[in-house]
């Protein structure tokens, strides 16, 4: 694992999630390195398309880039334990 992913896994505290764990989370990607940035569950498990957000200001926690994501297009995760040790856990679906 790469040094970037390290302080993504230790910011996000991804290696305490369960293993078992098979919620999906909208999020989207951070502008500046890419990275995903959560920020809510998603209720419908994957299953329907998510709202469109109102007014979204997120952090990324990899690089602290702050920015509008209120029109970005809003994406769904869900953490892979067969994934974790190389991509931190998390795959876009």
């Amino acid at each position: 694992m790469n040094g970037f992913a390290e302080e993504i896994n230790k910011r996000m505290r991804i290696s305490h999630w369960s293993k078992v764990d098979t919620r999906w989370y909208l999020g989207v990607h951070c502008r500046k390195c890419d990275a995903p940035i959560l920020f809510a569950l998603d209720h419908s498990d994957g299953e329907n398309q998510p709202a469109p957000a109102g007014k979204l200001l997120l952090t990324c926690v990899g690089c602290r880039h702050r920015a509008d994501y209120s029109k970005a297009t809003v994406l769904r995760f869900q953490k892979s334990p067969t994934e974790a040790k190389e991509t931190g856990g998390i795959r876009e679906n």
